[in-house]
């Protein structure tokens, strides 16, 4: 099986398994091709059993509804075989998520592929990604994927919040040296925004998380992970499905002093000008100007 498998077929199948479902759209963005040469490959590879393809019928991501393409576990073996991931790694950590989840990895999805398209029109910025569920990611010492972290809440009895962020990314200006720290919310409506009982996974408890690993400087763990030094706090992205549910998270945030790292903005903004353009409202403050998460290296950067 593997002899009838191209250089770049081995680069397909490394993408399913770290970004675990992509739609056809996707998959041509990430290899850098165009839909109709990557749709005759993938026919190809389903032929031989190395990925599956399956109708969206739970949702619709921006555009169009696209088939979803994944890894099988033949596709799995074989990545293993050639040495491309662990021996170790389950095919449930690189295999399609459950159905209940697929929007939430598409958006995921089309964020990092944006965060991508930074490099090809600032080519003095790198970027470093780790995705909560992607089995490439390293691991901490406990097995966790090395996100995960708590926070304490309660006053008389001190309980612990586990929480692990959709994506952690750096970035890094070579011609400055400076390196930015984000984590990043997929937010597809489906969490409540403020629960009476104070639901410890609720979005006020996630912003509670972020507001304590800001001022307790844990995020500093982090200067070992990017191999950098002197991070200065970070921002807190929220990228939202509908401007409905970002004015309604805007609106949370502003009620949650200090709330100025926090940055929000959605799908619609990021798909007409990509990441680093002015589309951010920080703060959760719609109007005022938008901004950019880089800065002065403000820029359009969408999609070709």
């Amino acid at each position: 099986m593997a002899s009838k498998l191209r250089t770049s077929d081995f680069k397909t199948l490394k993408h399913l398994s770290d970004h675990r479902i992509l739609t056809m759209a996707q998959l041509a963005a990430v290899l850098q091709k165009n839909k109709p040469a990557v749709r005759k490959r993938v026919r190809d590879l389903r032929k031989e059993g190395f990925v599956e393809v399956r109708a969206n019928e739970l949702g619709q991501s921006f555009g169009r509804p696209e088939s979803l393409i994944a890894l099988t576990e033949q596709g799995a073996h074989n990545l293993k075989e050639n040495k491309l991931i662990a021996e170790d790694v389950p095919y449930e950590s690189i295999g399609p998520v459950s159905p209940r989840l697929i929007d939430h990895q598409i958006l995921l999805n089309w964020f990092r592929i944006h965060l991508c398209q930074i490099e090809h029109t600032l080519r003095r910025v790198s970027i470093k990604f780790l995705a909560y569920n992607s089995a490439l990611a390293p691991q901490g010492s406990d097995g966790r994927v090395i996100t995960t972290d708590c926070s304490p809440v309660g006053r008389k009895i001190i309980r612990e919040v586990k929480f692990t962020p959709d994506g952690v990314f750096a970035t890094h200006d070579a011609t400055s040296g400076k390196t930015l720290l984000f984590f990043l919310e997929v937010d597809c409506g489906t969490e409540t925004l403020s629960s009476p009982q104070r639901d410890m996974k609720d979005i006020r408890q996630k912003i509670l998380n972020y507001q304590w690993y800001f001022h307790s400087l844990k995020y500093k763990r982090y200067e070992a992970i990017f191999k950098t030094s002197h991070l200065r706090g970070f921002r807190l992205l929220f990228l939202t499905k509908t401007a409905g549910r970002l004015a309604a998270l805007c609106k949370l945030t502003q009620e949650m002093e200090p709330s100025r790292f926090i940055w929000l903005t959605e799908q619609e903004r990021l798909f007409n000008d990509g990441v680093s353009a002015n589309i951010w409202a920080r703060g959760g403050n719609l109007y005022a100007t938008q901004q950019s998460i880089l800065g002065r290296l403000s820029c359009r950067a969408p999609l070709p």
